[in-house]
C-alpha cells in the first residue's frame, strides 16, 4: 500500500487514501505542496452545502480583507460552519474588530499556526497558512524551514515555536517550565496571547481536518521548492521516526488514563494551584461582561480571556454558547467535555465538566464509566465518545469511518455540532491547563 501511496502523491491524487484510513503525512516539503494541491479534491465528510447565492458572494467579498492573504470571497471553512452551525457558534471566535490588548504581528501568528496545522496533519488550515504566509511577503525559505529547521529564527520565535509544537502534540505534559521559556522574550499578556492563539489553532484543525474540508479550487500550491529542503524531512509532522517515505500519523503516546484516585488527587492539587501566567482583575472582567449580568466571582478562565476585551469577550461569550446553543442533548456535550479533558489531562476542565454533568444528574460512577468502550451506552454516545477521544488525542488519525459511525444515529447538522463540541474542547483544555488555572469555588 505504501509504494502505491507515493506515487498518487506526487500526482495530488486525493485517491491516494483507501476507505476508512487517514490521510497521509507527507515527510517532505515538495510531498506537502502536492497533497496541498490534492486536497482540492477531498472529499468532506458532512456534504458540501450548496452553492452561495450571488448576494452571498458579494457580501463575503465585501467583509473579507484581502489583508489576510485570503482574498475576497467564501472559503469552504466558514461556509460549512455556517451552514450546518447555529450562529450562536458561528460567531464570537475570530473578532473582526481590532484588539488594543494584542501586540504580536499577524505574520508570527500565522507561523505559529503553520507548525500547530503541520503538527496535526490538518492540510486545509495547511494550505491557508502557506496563502497567508506567502501573501504577507514571508519568502519561500522561511516557509519551508518552519518544518524544523529553526536555526534562522530568533530566540523569542523559537521559543514560541516550541511551545506550539509541545501545546499542539502533548497538552498532557505542559508545565511551568515550557511557560518560563517565553518569559525571556514576552511579557504576561503576550504569553497569554500565544497559548490563546495555539489553543485556537488547535481547534480549527479539528474542525476542517475532522470533516476532511476540501481546499479552494483557486489557491496555487506547487511552487518551486528550494534544494535545500525539497528532501528534509519534517521534524513537526506526527511522523513515525523509524518509518521513510510516506506514512500515516504515528499515535500520540499518552499512556493510560490516570485511575480515579489519582484523577481525585490530582483535582484536589489544583484546587490550590498559582496560576502560571496573570489574570484580569475580577472588576476588569466584570466591566467586560457587564451588558452580560455577570454574578458571582468571575470564572478564572473568565479572567484569563478577559485581558483581551474584544477578541476575549467574543471567545467568552463562544464557549457560553457551546454550552446551549444548537439541537445537541446538553448531557451529550458535557459528555464530550469529559472526555476531550482526561484525555488532555486538562484538570481545570476536567472540574468543569464534573460539575456540569453532576447537574445533569449524573454519578461519579456514571462519568468514569464513560471512558470504557464496552459502557451501557446509547450506540449513538458510543460512537460520539470515541469520536471525542479519536479526536482529541489523535486528529491526524481521524477517518471517514469514525464521522460516519456518528452519521449512523444523528444528522448532519448534529454531527457538525458533536465535531464542534470537541473542537471547542481543544481549544479549553489547553489553554486553561497551559495556564495552569486553580478550581474555582
Amino acid at each position: 500500500m505504501r509504494t502505491s501511496m507515493a506515487v498518487l502523491i506526487l500526482l495530488g491524487a486525493s485517491s491516494a487514501v483507501e476507505a476508512g484510513d487517514p490521510p497521509p503525512v507527507s515527510p517532505t516539503r515538495a510531498e506537502l505542496k502536492q497533497q496541498l494541491e490534492g486536497s482540492k479534491k477531498s472529499k468532506p465528510r458532512l456534504p458540501l452545502p450548496p452553492p452561495p447565492t450571488a448576494a452571498e458572494l458579494a457580501e463575503a467579498k465585501a467583509r473579507v480583507k484581502s489583508i489576510t492573504g485570503m482574498g475576497g470571497g467564501i472559503v469552504n471553512n466558514g461556509w460549512m460552519r455556517k451552514y450546518y452551525l447555529p450562529k450562536e457558534l458561528t460567531t464570537g471566535g475570530f473578532a473582526r474588530e481590532k484588539d488594543p490588548a494584542v501586540t504580536l504581528d499577524y505574520p508570527f501568528k500565522t507561523k505559529l499556526f503553520w507548525i500547530v496545522s503541520r503538527g496535526n496533519n490538518c492540510i486545509y488550515c495547511q494550505g491557508h497558512q502557506e496563502v497567508k504566509l506567502a501573501s504577507a511577503g514571508v519568502p519561500e525559505e522561511t516557509i519551508a524551514a518552519l518544518d524544523g529547521a529553526w536555526t534562522g529564527f530568533t530566540p523569542a520565535e523559537r521559543a514560541a515555536f516550541e511551545l506550539a509544537r509541545k501545546l499542539t502534540l502533548r497538552p498532557d505534559t505542559i508545565s511551568s517550565a515550557d511557560i518560563d521559556a517565553l518569559r525571556p522574550y514576552y511579557n504576561e499578556r503576550a504569553i497569554v496571547e500565544i497559548l490563546t492563539a495555539v489553543a485556537g489553532f488547535n481547534s480549527t484543525n479539528r474542525w476542517t481536518g475532522g470533516l476532511a474540508i476540501p481546499q479552494e479550487e483557486h489557491r496555487v500550491f506547487l511552487t518551486p521548492t528550494l534544494e535545500a529542503y525539497r528532501n528534509l524531512r519534517s521534524r513537526v509532522a506526527p511522523l513515525d521516526p523509524n518509518a521513510s517515505g510516506p506514512a500515516c500519523a504515528a499515535p500520540a503516546q499518552r499512556g493510560a488514563l490516570e485511575s480515579r484516585d489519582q484523577v481525585e488527587a490530582a483535582l484536589k492539587a489544583c484546587r490550590v494551584r498559582t496560576p502560571r501566567v496573570a489574570l484580569a482583575g475580577e472588576a476588569e472582567a466584570r466591566a467586560l461582561l457587564a451588558s452580560d449580568a455577570l454574578s458571582g466571582t468571575p470564572a478564572a478562565w473568565i479572567r484569563l480571556l478577559a485581558l483581551f476585551p474584544v477578541e476575549g469577550k467574543a471567545r467568552i461569550n463562544l464557549h457560553r454558547n457551546a454550552e446551549t446553543a444548537g439541537k445537541l442533548d446538553r448531557k451529550l456535550r458535557a459528555e464530550i467535555a469529559w472526555v476531550a479533558a482526561r484525555n488532555d489531562r486538562a484538570w481545570y476542565a476536567l472540574d468543569i465538566a464534573r460539575k456540569r454533568l453532576t447537574a445533569l444528574g449524573m454519578t461519579a460512577d456514571q462519568m468514569f464509566a464513560l471512558e470504557d468502550p464496552n459502557a451501557d451506552l446509547p450506540a449513538g454516545s458510543r460512537a460520539v465518545l470515541a469520536l471525542s477521544k479519536k479526536l482529541t488525542v489523535d486528529p491526524a488519525l481521524v477517518a471517514d469511518d469514525d464521522v460516519e459511525a456518528v452519521r449512523r444515529h444523528f444528522s448532519d447538522h448534529e454531527v457538525a455540532e458533536v465535531v464542534f463540541q470537541i473542537t471547542e474542547a481543544a481549544f479549553f483544555d489547553r489553554l486553561t491547563e497551559a495556564a495552569g488555572l486553580p478550581l474555582d469555588d
